[in-house]
């Protein structure tokens, strides 16, 4: 599988980011210095308004630095688990709800205790999502369930790529088709979500290719002597296929079937763990469906793909050997030719006649 980086993602620490964690902390010496040189810095610093103000500007400044930071680990891969800058962020968080509760002197009896639980009761409910995300976030990286550059897939929103960032409230994917995505980081944990990484990385038996080719039932019949003698004559059926079983009255679909599996299990490019399967689906109005099971050791994606069309063109190739074809619905160039070879005929038999 071949990956690529998206050249939109921050390469270092850029001009942008000092200019900005200049500006907080420029408003934070600022803060102080103002009723510094007023002469009255004890009475403003012993304001509540003074202290949540100073609380606010250093969780914002943190949280700003950490999520920079977050970019340059996630483009240098220097994170397995939770950073160093997530769980500041976390604790910046904390603080600023217990220096809230402190400065504001809220206790249990308190005047504020019932506007705060209700003012607590909106926002809760107004970023649960966030909560969720960071719940999830903790969830997915405790449990080693994501890193970066893994290869994930979430049907329900549609995304199919790489991951190039992990928050703690988003993850940032890049998708196949070259397209970005970005998603909650709670779906990943209240939803379904495939992980291929290790499958990709080469640590299981390979990728599972799983096919069902629909045999045309009116082409499955006993082979005569003519056809047993024909099928003994084909070299490509020699290797495959033992001659002792082509014989006259055995079907010619138990002798594809055969011949498929014992393909497979020679094709150096098929692994045969944890299973291989060639086997008969329940019958279909189109047809009798013969599913391939088989895991291919090339997971990359292009590797995979050319090796499962081979597979395919071959046992297309094949059906024709045994006297079979694939089941395919009548097309409207189907119908008017049936259209037109029956107005010959009965053109014909009006001639004669």
């Amino acid at each position: 599988m071949s990956k690529k980086r998206s050249n939109a993602e921050p390469q270092s620490l850029s001009p942008r980011f000092w200019l900005k964690s200049i500006i907080w902390l420029a408003l934070a010496v600022a803060l102080f210095l103002v009723p510094l040189c007023c002469g009255n810095f004890t009475k403003v610093v012993g304001q509540s308004w003074f202290q949540m103000v100073a609380l606010t500007l250093f969780l914002c400044f943190i949280v700003s630095v950490c999520a920079k930071l977050t970019d340059v680990f996630s483009l240098r891969k220097n994170e397995g688990g939770i950073t160093w800058c997530q769980i500041a962020i976390l604790i910046a968080a904390v603080l600023w709800i217990i220096g809230f509760l402190l400065i504001f002197d809220i206790q249990k009896d308190s005047r504020y205790f019932l506007a705060l639980g209700i003012v607590g009761t909106m926002l809760s409910w107004i970023f649960q999502d966030t909560l969720k995300g960071v719940v999830a976030f903790l969830h997915v990286r405790l449990n080693h369930l994501l890193s970066i550059d893994d290869w994930i897939q979430v049907p329900k929103y549609n995304v199919d790529g790489e991951v190039k960032r992990i928050t703690l409230t988003t993850v940032t994917i890049y998708n196949w088709d070259t397209t970005t995505s970005s998603i909650p980081t709670s779906v990943l944990h209240s939803d379904h979500f495939v992980n291929f990484q290790k499958m990709s990385d080469g640590k299981t038996y390979g990728r599972q290719m799983e096919k069902a080719f629909i045999i045309d039932t009116r082409q499955i019949h006993a082979i005569t002597a003519e056809e047993a003698q024909r099928l003994k004559a084909q070299d490509e059926l020699r290797l495959f296929l033992p001659e002792e079983e082509i014989k006259e009255g055995v079907l010619n679909a138990q002798l594809f079937r055969t011949y498929v599996f014992h393909w497979m299990m020679a094709n150096p490019n098929v692994s045969q763990h944890p299973r291989l399967l060639v086997r008969w689906l329940q019958q279909q109005e189109a047809g009798l469906p013969l599913q391939l099971q088989a895991f291919l050791m090339e997971s990359g994606v292009m590797a995979f793909e050319w090796q499962q069309s081979q597979i395919i063109e071959h046992i297309v190739q094949a059906l024709d050997w045994f006297g079979l074809r694939l089941y395919q619905s009548p097309s409207s160039y189907d119908i008017d030719k049936c259209i037109k070879q029956l107005a010959d005929t009965t053109k014909g038999q009006e001639t004669q006649a």
